[in-house]
Parts: structure tokens; sequence; C-alpha cells
């Protein structure tokens, strides 16, 4: 594993500069220009880093209504990440610290443990030693991701969305996907010959069997792996979900039922997962912003039932081919 962690200290003297009024276009352009803030604007999609320069360059005086968009998808990231900045830039010492503890926990021992540990969760050889782990002070709103066969972690989100300790299990959690990637190669590929209802199956296994393995997770149906540590570890909006796993369950039904009666369009589908399954406001009397969303802990209901009823192997029958879960759900039973 290469470990790319060298825009955050270039970040960080830019920023703490820019808190004392030092505020320089070209230095920004220059770190922006740096490999993993590139690996970032490729990963959201944007065509030019001239809005990212044109907030850095004055972004501590900047008036928030002319914070520039940072792409169609994502219009008000930068205006929503812009008190994190202006944190950095007043307290850069803060976040200094906080680096020195990432860095003392992203050792070569401590990542080649975490490949071990990545092992039960796969059948057969699990080796990661081809993948970047790139953290920055991220201009983006994803807290961790992987992209180009690359782990991202920002570090704006360690000790926000996790404490530092549950990070070795958000890195575990990325790491998951990344074998899961290297299993399934291009997701088309992989799915052109499914039917709609394999596609729709198949599209709860990435979080749902990352949760399982990688934080503890535990629902209604499908328990932690390790009874001796706490459940949930890094993803506190299971409490929530598995509290409307009712309603989950019987949008899933109802679905499975349309598709094996064709009466429900994939575009449909498309439109279920984007307003539902992926949807973070669904409980907005809840949690204004859900840190989770229901395909985590449905996912994990479904494939990490199986797995706790019938073991891997089963649970891999179900993954390659994705109808043999509705044989062995207990649910639909």
């Amino acid at each position: 594993m290469r470990l790319r962690t060298s825009s955050i200290p270039l970040m960080l003297e830019y920023v703490a500069k820019s808190g004392m009024g030092q505020e320089d276009p070209q230095a920004a352009a220059d770190i922006l220009g740096h490999e993993d803030y590139l690996f970032e604007a490729r990963r959201y999609g944007l065509d030019s880093r001239e809005p990212l320069v044109s907030y850095f360059a004055r972004f501590r005086t900047i008036a928030p209504e002319d914070i520039p968009e940072l792409s169609p998808d994502r219009r008000t990231a930068l205006r929503d990440r812009h008190g994190l900045w202006l944190d950095c830039a007043a307290h850069p010492q803060k976040y200094r610290d906080r680096y020195r503890r990432l860095m003392g926990m992203l050792t070569e021992e401590n990542l080649q443990n975490l490949q071990d540990r990545l092992r039960a969760a796969f059948p057969g050889d699990v080796y990661l030693d081809d993948i970047d782990i790139v953290s920055t002070l991220s201009f983006g709103p994803s807290f961790g991701y992987v992209h180009e066969n690359a782990l991202h972690l920002d570090l704006f989100g360690v000790e926000t969305y996790c404490a530092m300790e549950e990070l070795p299990y958000v890195i575990l959690h990325e790491m998951h996907h990344l074998q899961t990637m290297k299993l399934v190669g291009s997701y088309h590929s992989f799915t052109e010959k499914f039917s709609a209802l394999e596609r729709y199956i198949f599209r709860f296994t990435g979080e749902g069997m990352a949760i399982k393995f990688c934080n503890n997770a535990e629902g209604i149906l499908s328990k932690r792996m390790n009874p001796g540590l706490d459940a949930n570890i890094g993803i506190p909006a299971m409490a929530i979900l598995n509290r409307h796993f009712p309603e989950h369950l019987a949008l899933f039904q109802d679905t499975v039922r349309r598709l094996e009666g064709g009466l429900i369009s994939e575009k449909e589908i498309d439109e279920q997962f984007r307003t539902y399954w992926w949807n973070p406001h669904l409980y907005p009397e809840e949690s204004a912003s859900l840190e989770q969303t229901p395909i985590y802990s449905f996912g994990n209901e479904l494939f990490g039932s199986i797995y706790d009823a019938f073991g891997l192997d089963v649970m891999f029958q179900c993954f390659y081919h994705p109808c043999k879960t509705l044989e062995h759900f207990r649910p639909l039973g």
C-alpha cells in the first residue's frame, strides 16, 4: 500500500497563513494542483479547478453568498464546508495534532493488521498491496470513499463523523469495498447478464456486507460479528435505521413482487434508490442528515442474516447469484 498524505501539511501551512491575512491565489492554485487534490477533482467529476481556486484564494474573507458551486451535482458543497475551513484557519494547531494522530494510526503494521482481518470477509485470498490510501483536508462532502483503486479519508471527518479510535473500522470498511471491486471488476460487465430483479438485490451487497464484517453491525435480524465489541462502530445512524426496519422490509418485499411481475421499470428502481435507499433526509424528525442511509442497514439485514444462518460460502453464492438470496432470507420464507 502506498500512503499519500503529503498535501495535508501544505494545505495546513497555506490555511494558517490565510488566517493571518496572507491569502495567495497562486499558492492556492499550486496546492490544488497536488496529485491528491487532482484525484479528488476526478472523483467529484470537476471539469475545472477554477471554482476551487476562486474559493481558496479568498476563503477567509469571502461572503457566503459569493462562494462558488463545486459542481452541478454538489452545488452547495463548498458553502456547507465553509465553517470547517474558517475553523482550520483560526485553529491550525488542532488540525496539525489531528494529522499527527492520524499518521500514528496509519502505520504499515496497523494497515497490514487490517488486511489480515479482511480475510474473514471473503473466500480465497485477499491482496490489497497495490492500493493507495489517500488523505487530504478535503474540499468534497464525502468522509470516506474508494475511487481509482484508492481509499480516501478526509481529515476534517476524523473526530467529526467518527472518533479517532473508530477510524480503523472506517478504513477496514473502505478496504472491503476495494476488495469487492477486485472481485466484480466492471460493475456493468458483472451485472449485464443479471435480470432486473438480480440487479436490484445485488445493489444491497456493497454497503450491507461492508458494515457486517467491518463495523460489527447489528440490526434486527443480523447479529454482530464480535459480541465482545460494541455494535455498530462508526455507523451511528444504525440506531435510527433499525427502528425503521419494518418499512424497509415492506418496500423491499413489494419491489421484489413488482419486479417478478414485470410491474416496475429499472428507471423507477433507480429513482427508488435515489429518493429512498440512499436518501440521508428520510427521517428529519429524528436526524437532519443521516450519516448512513437505509441501504446500509437493510443490506446488512439481507446478507448479514444469511451469513449468520448459513455461513460465508452460501452468502457469496447469493452475491454471485442474487436470486438465491430470496431462498435464504428468512423473512421471505
